[in-house]
Order: C-alpha cells, then sequence, then structure tokens
C-alpha cells in the first residue's frame, strides 16, 4: 500500500478505474487488462507498479463496497463511475487518511453523492451489516468472492471450511512448462537468475513450480516455457496413459496447450485441432508448430463439428466459467459477481453438447478427456450425468502417489484445488463411448 500512496496521482486513480471497467466490460484478466491500459496513459515506472497493485488491491476487496453499491441504490450508476467507487472504496478502507486525498484524484470520475458512503461511520456499519447476512451472502462480501462461487464452497465444505478454502483463493501458484525436457534445467537457471524460487515437480518433471511474489505481474518466460497450471497437465497425462494413438481431436482447442502436449507425446498422432474463434485458433500456431506431429487448424463449431473420420482419442477441454482460476486471476472476482444460476446452465448445455458430439466422433474403446477449470459441480460431474448411458468411464494410469492426493466425486472423476493441491480448481475425467 506504501507504493500506491506515494505514487496517488490523477492519472493513477483514472488507469486503475480503468482496469477494472476492462475486466468488466471485456471480462479481461487482470494482466491482460493492466497491459492494456497501459497503452492509454503516460505513466512514470512508480506509477505503473502503484495501478498494478491497485487494481489487484480493490479487486481482492471487492465485496464490501458491492454491498454498500447495491445497498443504497447505485447499481444503475454507469460502469466508470461505479468502477471509481470500488477503487476509493478499498483505498479508503485500507488507509482512513487517503479519503481526504481523494478530493485531489478523483477527478470526474467520484461524485459528491457517493463521497458519504466512504466515511469511516459508513463503512464500519457496512461491515456490521455484513455480518448478519445468511452465511453464503456473508462469505461472499467478505471474501470478496464472487456469490455462486461462495455459496457453492458452502455447500461442499461446509462454512468454517469453505472460509479457509476461499481464503486460499487469494494464493496464487505458478506452473512453467517446459516443452521440451532439455531444456528444463536452462529455463530454470533463466528464473532462478532473476531471483525467483523454482523447484522441479515431482509428479510431472516437464512443470516448474515458481515463487513469485503476488504483487507483481508474471514476467516475461524465455524461447521454450509456458506458463500452465499443473492441473491442466495431469489431465492430458492421465488421457496419455491410455495409449490414444493416431488421428486425434481437439474440440475446443485454442490455444492448444493441452494438444501440443498430446502432440508431442502420443504415438503416431495427428491432431485436428478445432475451435470456434477464429481470432483464437492462430495462438496455436506457435504452440504446435514447435511440436513433432502432424496438426491441422478447423476453425468450426466443436459441438457440431463433422467428420467422415472417426478419432482414435478426443480431447474437450470445455469452455467454462473458468472459475478454478480466481487464485491467478483477480479480475475473475469482478467477472464473475453477477454469475447466475442460469448463466452456469448454458455453460453447463455447451459442454454436455461438445462431449455429446465426441462420443458420436470416437471410435469404439477410443478415449476421451473431459476437463474444466471450474469449481462448479454443473461444469464437471454433473455433465457427465447429463449423458446418462452413453459413455462409460476409463481408468488413467496416473502415479500412484498423485492419484491417492485427488479428490474423486465420481468413478472415473477428478478434482483438484487450490488449497490442496496448490493449482487451479479443476475437474477432468477420461470416459470412452459405450459400444
Amino acid at each position: 500500500m506504501e507504493i500506491v500512496l506515494e505514487n496517488l496521482t490523477p492519472v493513477v486513480f483514472r488507469a486503475s478505474v480503468r482496469v477494472l471497467e476492462l475486466i468488466s466490460r471485456h471480462s479481461l484478466s487482470l494482466d491482460s487488462a493492466f497491459q492494456e491500459a497501459l497503452g492509454e496513459f503516460s505513466l512514470k515506472p512508480g506509477e505503473r507498479k502503484a495501478v498494478y497493485l491497485l487494481s489487484k488491491g480493490t479487486l481482492e476487496s471487492i465485496g464490501p463496497a458491492i454491498y454498500t453499491l447495491r445497498k443504497h441504490g447505485k447499481e444503475s450508476l454507469p460502469l466508470r463511475r461505479r468502477m471509481a467507487f470500488l477503487v476509493a472504496f478499498y483505498l479508503v478502507r485500507e488507509n482512513w487518511e487517503t479519503r481526504l486525498k481523494l478530493k485531489a484524484v478523483r477527478g470526474g470520475l467520484l461524485s459528491d453523492s457517493l463521497m458519504p458512503l466512504l466515511s469511516e461511520r459508513a463503512i464500519e456499519k457496512a461491515m456490521l451489516e455484513i455480518k448478519e447476512l445468511p452465511a453464503a451472502q456473508r462469505l461472499a462480501y467478505e471474501e470478496s468472492i464472487p456469490p455462486l462461487v461462495a455459496e457453492t464452497a458452502l455447500a461442499m465444505f461446509g462454512e468454517k471450511a469453505s472460509r479457509d478454502v476461499l481464503r486460499s483463493l487469494k494464493r496464487r501458484h505458478v506452473w512453467v512448462r517446459v516443452t521440451e525436457p532439455g531444456l528444463i534445467d536452462c529455463v530454470k537457471e533463466y528464473l532462478s537468475r532473476r531471483s525467483f524460487s523454482v523447484k522441479i515437480d515431482e509428479d510431472t518433471p516437464s512443470l516448474l513450480s515458481v515463487e513469485l511474489n503476488t504483487d507483481d505481474p508474471l514476467p516475461q518466460l524465455p524461447k521454450g516455457a509456458v506458463y500452465q497450471d499443473k492441473a491442466s497437465v495431469i489431465a492430458v497425462e492421465a488421457f496419455l496413459s491410455l495409449n490414444p494413438r493416431g488421428l486425434i481431436a481437439d474440440l475446443a482447442a485454442a490455444p492448444c496447450l493441452k494438444s501440443s502436449i498430446v502432440c508431442n507425446k502420443a504415438t503416431e498422432a495427428e491432431i485436428i485441432a478445432v475451435d470456434v474463434s477464429q481470432k483464437r485458433l492462430p495462438l496455436c500456431r506457435s504452440f504446435m508448430d514447435s511440436s513433432r506431429c502432424v496438426y491441422d487448424l478447423v476453425c468450426s463449431d466443436g459441438r457440431f463439428f463433422q467428420s467422415m473420420k472417426r478419432f482414435d482419442g478426443v480431447v474437450v477441454d470445455a469452455p467454462c466459467t473458468n472459475s478454478g482460476a480466481i487464485p491467478r486471476d483477480p479480475g475473475l472476482r469482478l467477472a464473475l459477481w453477477d454469475l447466475s444460476r442460469s448463466d452456469l446452465e448454458k455453460m453447463s448445455q455447451t459442454q454436455v453438447l461438445l462431449l455429446r458430439n465426441a462420443l458420436r466422433l470416437s471410435k469404439p474403446h477410443a478415449p476421451i478427456l473431459f476437463s474444466t477449470c471450474s469449481i462448479f459441480p454443473e461444469e464437471g460431474e454433473r455433465v457427465l450425468a447429463k449423458l446418462e448411458k452413453a459413455f462409460k468411464p476409463l481408468k488413467p494410469m496416473l502415479p500412484p502417489s498423485l492419484e491417492s492426493r485427488l479428490i474423486k466425486p465420481c468413478e472415473g472423476c477428478y478434482r483438484l484445488y487450490p488449497h490442496l493441491h496448490r493449482t487451479d480448481g479443476f475437474f477432468f475425467s477420461t470416459i470412452t463411448r459405450t459400444v
């Protein structure tokens, strides 16, 4: 907070508000929104650091500010002004003396009518009111977690444990996958020279666990290394343990992180990477061109993609809420705040359609990987339940020491959680069609 206060100027305040506005309007990650905002403002190095810290701190503490806006009927304010209130609320709550400085830095973003809501008395009253709310709402506002995430955690873990689980979402766990085995020592040395603590993962030797300052954006990586969460890599390794060989489809491929692993490790693999986004699909080339198999990129909706050939394996890393990625992207706290049950059901239905098409396109006995970066059962176990008898589970060959630590909510299903596995919240399952 000291860096923020030392560099708090009107442009730092406006740039921080802009970061939150980009997240809310376009569902960008914090780092992406921060980089985009940097292009709109002329900032000194200290100011850039202050903008990142102020944006991140606001996102990790948005609950009480959102409660205050809703209680006083301010939800209809223009988006930019609402985001300005969130930033101001964080500043004042962290340091009461900052309220005096707000008048000098707020510009026209924060109206006089909102200033009484930022008094010490008003904020303390809001915090007391939050304590009287039902458990799920109280957890959401106090821990600044989207209400549907808090409700799900409460149902799964109970009130006491769920609070510890939700607090664990503030700890960012960074994993770096090295794409070529011979580069592991080079990448480790590269990161170590920059004063990062780096360890080779015991379960997956191609992964590095990197301890970074949680208040800094992710640093650029050298060639041959990519940020990829451990849970994502474990899911692909589970699929590969079922020995898929030949023609393999990835029905929601971009940016092809999983496809590139399959391309390098599957026997005699030919990858058909399918994605509905013409804009995202070219991202695959940077990963697939360095891989060691034949591949083809196809712009098509994986729910309805058709092929005359049947596939020897299918990957469905389905579009999802991304709720499991909150530890590495605080922006999701804001982007998912208004997520509803109907939104979740629409996402779940997309996943069902993708899986049904995967079953239709696959050969008998061919393995299918289904995965989502989500903590919601609606984006995991319950998707499989909707398929009824169209599939049967396959048991992957995972290292016993690893498999014993994974949560198994249903046969052939696995879950990982940040507080248990130092990964994203993640679901994956390996299945095959019934003959």
